[in-house]
């Protein structure tokens, strides 16, 4: 007979990763048939450096003409179309997969950007922003002499 340490707290834990996968398996997949729209909802990948921020944002299948990006009290705003261009006329849908539709993404940074120097590139159905932090002014610090 073998003896197995019980822990309770790792079993916990196991049946929350259960859980996550369940979710995960159940929800991964948001299928449509011709009688449903599916939401697209592209990734986005937000980094920061010293220097600048920078944006990632997958879209495949957008063409470039159909992606407006706005900013406004430190707030980036990207609104696009992503068109069901495989279901031709005559053709029923039985299953997709593939998302498609109107989407938005917004998110906030802090107002030290240089609004005036954000650069956007759209290449291979990736749109990259770069938005340059603006210079830290420090504030002047004057000694006052003690008598």
């Amino acid at each position: 007979m073998t003896l197995v340490k019980w822990i309770p707290k790792r079993d916990i834990l196991n049946f929350f990763d259960d859980v996550d996968r369940m979710f995960s398996q159940s929800f991964s997949h948001i299928q449509g048939t011709e009688h449903e729209s599916v939401f697209f909802s592209p990734f986005m990948n937000v980094n920061e450096s010293d220097l600048e921020y920078t944006v990632s944002m997958d879209l495949p299948g957008v063409r470039k003409k159909d992606v407006e990006v706005n900013i406004s009290e430190g707030k980036v705003k990207v609104i696009g179309n992503r068109n069901d261009s495989q279901l031709k006329e005559g053709n029923s849908c039985i299953l997709q997969e593939t998302s498609h539709g109107t989407f938005q993404r917004s998110f906030e940074l802090s107002n030290a950007i240089q609004k005036d120097k954000i650069k956007a590139n759209f290449n291979n159905g990736v749109l990259n922003l770069t938005l340059p932090k603006a210079e830290v002014v420090k504030p002047e610090v004057k000694k006052i002499a003690i008598s």
